[in-house]
């Protein structure tokens, strides 16, 4: 059997449970939070009464509400779910960890998360739970018991450090045993209820002993998945050694994302071979089987704004991505927050042109996704062509009325055509053949000589590409994906062409 075998080739969906469906019933009111109309699509981005930026305002979008939609997600070729935390907490997107044993009652209950699960089994499709470890809210169950005051990590002075300053979030000691100790059943109550695997908030910095610690529920659930969050080359670490030596199985393809966005966008072909080749050579094959990609998260900007957008940070490629935008909002160590968001509420759509071009980029990106070595990863709304900068921009509720029906039949012919092709997509090799400024040529292949061919046209002048296998002409190819008229060695503007070869 093979490493991940039922991870392998799969599919997935990003969610922020909140924003994706409400099914229609009303939470009970609670203490601290606003209940939005779902129609009422513009963040709260201004700060209270007191300066402060709060989370305190939700949607009601609920367990049973993804579990609704389910078939919609099914036919679009999806086939792994990835949800944002669904614990207990004082905001709605519950990186302020609350109760980690509690699901949010706005969101549902045990037995609603046990219910989503089992009905996405039953269309095949997983299951991925985003949990926090690195830190818990200041209103958490935990931080307000003396009992727990050990886990959390106190400075020079004696006082809890808070997570990068936010005063709202205080840093716990992942390499304390009884928090390790109070941490572990809960993740195996996950896998008791349905989860079939976990993304983990900040994992690159949660300590080895903790990582290992949890990989203890393997020994129960063999085929359980961790991927860390990671924004840069895992590689690159001081303890890059271990870093995939039982403690994660996977991370968040971050730098690719990146390095697909900036080639797509601005052509930058030498910073995505560096990209491409530095994770292929370095990387494990179990590890880049089974990758995180995305091409944009709950912590990016859409990515139709991060292709057509303004102030994307094309070029500077050393020390930056480019969602790295905030720079004309930083003095030095001041940030003007009320600046930067003001900035992104009044762009937050494009004109019709730019948004048409905008939609053709992300198909270009989406493809380039979906064939790299790894799991694509979707962000909720990109399927629909949404825009928006960063938080809280990139997170409105699900726009189940808006029609973009050439990007959702896009997207579902790409589940297709991975589909059909998952003998060779699920953990086949790659080799990138040509990466131009314009033209980019990758083919993954197998090892009883199976290929894809697939060529991509990012610009808006037709190009041709001199490769036999897209001629027609060497014996056993077949066309298997096509995208605005492509044919022969000719790509049309922002063309797509896949060939097989068996």
């Amino acid at each position: 059997m093979k490493k991940f075998e039922c991870w392998l080739g799969r599919t997935a969906y990003q969610i922020v449970p909140d924003r994706f469906y409400n099914p229609g019933d009303k939470p009970a009111p609670m203490k601290g939070r606003i209940l939005k109309e779902w129609n009422d699509r513009m963040p709260n981005w201004k700060p209270n009464d007191n300066g402060d930026y709060t989370n305190d305002y939700f949607y009601g979008g609920t367990l049973k509400g993804i579990e609704e939609k389910l078939g919609y997600l099914k036919n679009l070729g999806f086939d792994l779910i990835y949800m944002t935390p669904i614990d207990l907490s004082s905001t709605y997107h519950h990186y302020d960890v609350g109760d980690q044993s509690t699901i949010d009652p706005w969101l549902g209950t045990w037995d609603d998360f046990k219910s989503l699960c089992e009905s996405a089994h039953k269309l095949d499709i997983l299951i991925m739970v985003d949990l926090v470890f690195n830190h818990t809210g200041v209103n958490s169950k935990y931080f307000n018991d003396p009992r727990y005051a050990q886990w959390y990590k106190k400075d020079a002075n004696g006082n809890f450090v808070n997570w990068w300053n936010f005063k709202e979030l205080v840093e716990v000691d992942t390499r304390n045993k009884d928090y390790q100790e109070t941490m572990v059943p809960i993740v195996e109550s996950y896998l008791d209820n349905g989860a079939d695997g976990f993304r983990l908030d900040l994992g690159e910095i949660l300590s080895p002993e903790f990582l290992r610690a949890i990989q203890s529920v393997k020994t129960k659930y063999p085929d359980t998945i961790f991927v860390g969050e990671m924004w840069d080359f895992a590689t690159n670490r001081a303890d890059k050694d271990e870093i995939f030596n039982g403690e994660l199985d996977s991370v968040m393809n971050y730098p690719m994302a990146d390095a697909v966005l900036r080639w797509v966008r601005a052509g930058l072909n030498e910073h995505f071979s560096y990209t491409f080749n530095k994770i292929d050579s370095e990387y494990s094959v179990d590890v880049k089987n089974v990758l995180l990609n995305n091409i944009g998260t709950h912590d990016t900007p859409a990515t139709l704004t991060m292709l057509k957008g303004d102030k994307m940070n094309e070029h500077e490629v050393f020390g930056k991505r480019i969602w790295d935008i905030e720079g004309p909002w930083r003095k030095g160590n001041y940030f003007d927050t009320y600046g930067f968001r003001k900035y992104e509420a009044e762009h937050d759509s494009m004109d019709r042109l730019h948004y048409m071009v905008a939609k053709e980029l992300t198909k270009i990106a989406l493809t380039l996704m979906y064939v790299l070595p790894g799991i694509p990863c979707v962000y909720y709304g990109t399927e629909i062509g949404e825009t928006g900068y960063k938080d809280p921009f990139n997170r409105k509720p699900y726009d189940w009325s808006r029609k973009e029906e050439d990007m959702l039949k896009f997207v579902s012919r790409l589940g297709t055509f991975r589909k059909a092709n998952r003998d060779i997509l699920a953990d086949g090799k790659v080799r990138l053949l040509k990466c131009e400024h314009n033209i980019m040529v990758l083919e993954r292949y197998t090892d009883d000589d199976k290929h894809l061919y697939i060529a991509l046209n990012r610009t808006s002048t037709g190009r041709s590409v001199p490769m036999p296998e897209f001629t027609g002409r060497v014996e056993n190819t077949k066309v298997v994906f096509s995208e605005e008229n492509a044919k022969g060695n000719w790509l049309p503007s922002h063309g797509i062409l896949i060939v097989r070869k068996n």
